[in-house]
């Protein structure tokens, strides 16, 4: 009896027989020790359910066919923890299948030959990634799309595991890129979406553009540019690349224009200095060696005017011809400006010739003398008068003298600030901004009331008379006209968010205004001149 169990000990199989070969229900260790195989036999052979179990812990568990890893089973993997299900042709992953792995990634699709090929879906819990499309030897090849991490999603043609041939990819941020893709990058013909509204159409190279600009350019005939007082005027501007050459590939870049005038700060101990320390604003640096700070642009002068008119009942507006010459060509007066600008020069001029001709006793004797400040206040006609020239009521503090831009309170109500011209897009490259026009200063421009401020002690020194006769002439009413002087336009790229993560330098343009040219009308002689030289003779 103990020889016969000996014996079974050694016996490698165990289990039902036919015809002296294993048939049935059996297990049976093999010689190597590695493999134990428990299941159905026939002739001899593994044929039926069972289950293959490997010393390393790894096993099979399913259908065999003739001695071989055959048809649907479940396998396990020791050394990755990964587990397949699905169909098998020689002991190999072969058809329809699902493979999980222990992060919890997972494929499910084709397999051929032990690899991932054919159809398939795969989510990849460690990237974050999920695919859907064709597969080659383990790579995504094919169509197919992805889904990444961030919510981008690529759908298109794919060569070994990259995106290679036509494709689009949308981006989380609302981008979108259509066309040519090679070895993961855009390149050859495609057309990029940008969020911010930027569109580039064009051919791509290694994931940039062929042609991309690097500046703004504004294009005007003259440098500086030369306008007069209430003139319209237009601006070109065109994105360049590092060739020079206008990137009509481009559409949508976001352009602002402003207007900037001189940063002139107060001296300190001045009330103005006192006043705007706090200023948050910080002045703009420009190419022509000083800083400039924000003055009002806008492409609505008509409506600027109409509001003007409605709060003025006495002021009649008036259409001054002018001819070809004096504007420049696809510009236009303002009409008010115009008018008002004139009837102060001509009688500025008339005065001028008044006094040239020593005829000024009449009136200045009618003129009250200017008031002469000392510490306790104005003394004289007890009017004192503000940075601008303007006549100051009595107990006004000096801060409120520095209004600058509108007389009195109602003045400051009836004149709203204009609105700002919006910003353009670029169509191919470039891009127009029509009918700009430059108003008149918001009350207590910090510069002009630092101008004013100079220049009232500078006129202090010049002779009483002839300041108290030229002063309610010599003003232009600043609060519907602008001053003139330097000013510096300038352009910038406010695309948003920024177009290959940069904006394109700004662009300036120094413009020179002046007031309208005028013809000199011929005076005739006043009456009491020829009366006086009559009773001579006689």
């Amino acid at each position: 009896m103990a020889a016969v169990s000996e014996r079974s000990r050694r016996e490698p199989y165990i289990g039902e027989t036919k015809k002296s070969q294993r048939d049935g229900h059996g297990s049976f260790e093999y010689s190597n020790k590695f493999f134990r195989y428990e299941g159905q036999w026939k002739n001899g052979k593994k044929h039926g359910h069972g289950k293959l179990v490997m010393t390393d812990g790894s096993y099979y568990e399913g259908s065999f066919k003739d001695g071989e890893i055959d048809g649907f089973g479940f396998r396990y993997f020791a050394d990755s923890g990964a587990k397949y299900q699905g169909q098998f042709r020689l002991g190999e992953l072969h058809g329809k299948g699902r493979m999980i792995w222990p992060d919890g990634s997972i494929y499910e699709g084709d397999f051929v030959h032990n690899r991932r090929q054919g159809f398939g879906a795969m989510k990849s819990v460690t990237e974050n990634l999920l695919y859907k499309g064709g597969y080659f030897q383990n790579k995504r090849h094919g169509q197919g799309t992805m889904i990444y991490p961030k919510g981008e999603l690529y759908n298109g043609d794919w060569v070994m595991d990259k995106r290679h041939g036509k494709g689009d990819m949308k981006y989380d941020d609302g981008s979108m890129y259509e066309g040519q893709f090679e070895e993961d990058y855009f390149s050859g013909e495609g057309v990029l979406k940008h969020c911010s509204g930027l569109v580039h159409s064009g051919v791509w190279i290694n994931g940039h553009p062929g042609s991309t600009p690097v500046k703004l350019v504004i294009i005007h005939e003259k440098d500086p540019l030369e306008l007069e007082q209430g003139q319209t005027f237009e601006i070109h501007i065109e994105c360049r690349d590092e060739n020079d050459q206008v990137v009509k590939e481009e559409h949508g870049r976001e352009l602002q224009i402003t207007l900037g005038y001189k940063n002139i700060k107060p001296k300190k101990g001045s009330a103005l200095f006192d006043m705007i320390e706090d200023v948050a604003e910080k002045p703009i640096q420009t190419p022509y060696g000083y800083e400039v700070v924000s003055y009002p642009l806008t492409n609505q002068s008509e409506d600027l005017t109409d509001k003007q008119e409605e709060n003025d009942d006495d002021r009649e507006s008036k259409v001054v011809p002018r001819s070809s010459s004096d504007i420049t060509k696809g510009s236009v007066m303002h009409r008010d400006s115009i008018s008002l600008i004139q009837k102060n020069s001509a009688d500025i001029v008339e005065e001028d010739e008044e006094m040239a001709d020593g005829d000024v006793n009449d009136d200045t004797e009618k003129v009250e003398p200017i008031a002469e400040e000392t510490t306790d206040g104005p003394v004289g006609n007890h009017q004192g008068r503000d940075a601008t020239g303007n006549t100051q009521e009595p107990g006004h503090s000096v801060s409120s003298s520095f209004t600058g831009n509108a007389r009195d309170k109602d003045d400051k109500e009836a004149i709203p600030l204009p609105p700002q011209v919006p910003n353009h897009r670029t169509e191919a490259g470039e891009c127009h901004f029509k009918s700009l026009f430059i108003p008149p200063p918001p009350p207590m421009y910090r510069p002009f009331v630092a101008l004013d401020e100079d220049n009232k002690k500078s006129k202090e020194k010049q002779d009483r008379m002839v300041q108290a006769k030229r002063h309610n002439k010599e003003k232009i009413d600043d609060a519907r006209i602008a001053r003139t002087g330097d000013y510096v336009l300038m352009v910038r790229d406010v695309t948003n968010p920024p177009f290959l993560e940069r904006n394109l330098d700004p662009a300036f343009l120094l413009i020179k205004l002046k007031k309208p040219k005028r013809e000199k009308v011929k005076k005739e002689p006043k009456p009491k001149f020829t009366s006086l030289k009559k009773s001579k003779t006689n």
